[in-house]
């Protein structure tokens, strides 16, 4: 069975979309198969890593969730990306009707669809599943909580309001674990959009350490223009320039997440030392 983790925080703009599409590129560099799971209704998780828009999709997040009716294989429901070892199954806007129909499709197990959807795929176990997450505590949180071994939480350094809300996200967790998933573990709170030049940025990101101590990776993502412009293109940042501190960065992440799931590489990335044109990478 893979291993499966919700990226997750109901707090929007913190770097969880960013996060996902970027450690996805990174374990898949270091030899484990990736599949995103994007439950977002904003869906740009799809948008970035996916080959067409997320409205051409046959399948979708929703339509796994969703539509009961549908006779057909649900192994293998993903679609390649732009990245070779990452696959993708797509969000769609339809997504934000999921509080109001899965319980009517549901009605006695709304909250264990995607766990029962993701035991039906032929995944391997050196698999990873990503679970990109919509910045709300809603029945599709819910959902990604239920169906995984992880959840990851990132948190941006650059404002006061980082952990606002943290202790609700913090009570939805404890009932998951009492009420349908107590094996579920935190994989670690992520420190994203750090600029370590800024007095605000060292500040919370002190506050987040003392308080989530050892949870908190070693790993900082930093606030970055070759982020952003790996958004715009729609690229990973490997494919953007490999050499960039985001990229070591998010490659260290993906080395910390393999050794808190007790996993290992099982490759080695290509030289991120070897020169590379900006702007090269897979299409």
């Amino acid at each position: 069975m893979p291993n499966v983790v919700a990226v997750i925080n109901q707090k929007g703009g913190v770097g969880k979309t960013t996060t996902v599409v970027n450690l996805a590129a990174a374990l898949s560099r270091l030899g484990h198969p990736v599949c995103v799971v994007d439950i977002d209704p904003q869906a740009n998780a799809s948008s970035t890593l996916g080959k067409v828009s997320p409205y051409e999709a046959r399948v979708t997040a929703a339509t796994l969730l969703m539509d009961n009716k549908r006779d057909e294989d649900m192994t293998a429901p993903w679609y390649d990306t732009i990245e070779k070892e990452v696959r993708l199954i797509y969000g769609h806007v339809s997504l934000t009707k999921a509080d109001r129909e899965l319980p009517r499709v549901y009605p006695t197990m709304p909250s264990i669809v995607l766990k029962r959807r993701l035991e039906q795929m032929a995944f391997g176990d050196d698999d990873i599943v990503l679970i990109d997450c919509p910045p709300t505590l809603s029945i599709l949180t819910i959902n990604a909580l239920v169906a995984s071994d992880y959840y990851l939480t990132p948190m941006m350094s650059g404002s006061k309001y980082s952990i606002t809300g943290y202790e609700d996200l913090m009570e939805l967790v404890r009932d998951v674990v009492d009420s349908a998933n107590p094996a579920l573990k935190c994989l670690g709170i992520l420190v994203t959009q750090h600029d370590g030049r800024k007095n605000v940025c060292k500040s919370m990101r002190g506050v987040i350490e003392r308080r989530f101590g050892d949870l908190v990776f070693k790993t900082a993502i930093p606030l970055a223009a070759k982020i952003q412009e790996s958004e715009s293109l729609k690229k990973t940042i490997f494919q953007l320039d490999r050499q960039s501190n985001a990229a070591r960065e998010f490659m260290d992440l993906g080395r910390e997440v393999l050794a808190r799931m007790g996993l290992g590489a099982l490759a080695e990335p290509e030289d991120m030392d070897e020169p590379v044109e900006v702007g090269a990478g897979e299409s």
